[in-house]
């Protein structure tokens, strides 16, 4: 199952209106079909990682079965947040 946390919400608010729409088909297919090739979703580092078109990413940490998505932002700050994490 796929939850998010008040976080994700607070950089979801922060996102243009056209990446927050992206996002929610984005996520509407990963409940569907995570091993779709346009979402990329895959394990980085303590992370699971899923595109939100060419220039934003969405974090998740898994918690048992569950993907608890903590964080949605740019790219630059995705490769920055990943560097941090080591």
């Amino acid at each position: 199952m796929h939850k998010t946390n008040k976080r994700f919400w607070r950089c979801f608010d922060e996102l243009p209106d056209l990446i927050q729409e992206l996002a929610r088909k984005n996520f509407d297919l990963l409940k569907i079909d995570s091993t779709h090739p346009s979402l990329h979703f895959k394990k980085v580092g303590n992370f699971w990682s899923a595109r939100i078109g060419l220039n934003y990413r969405a974090l998740a940490v898994k918690d048992g079965e569950d993907y608890i998505w903590v964080w949605i932002g740019t790219h630059d700050e995705y490769e920055q947040i990943l560097k941090r994490e080591g």
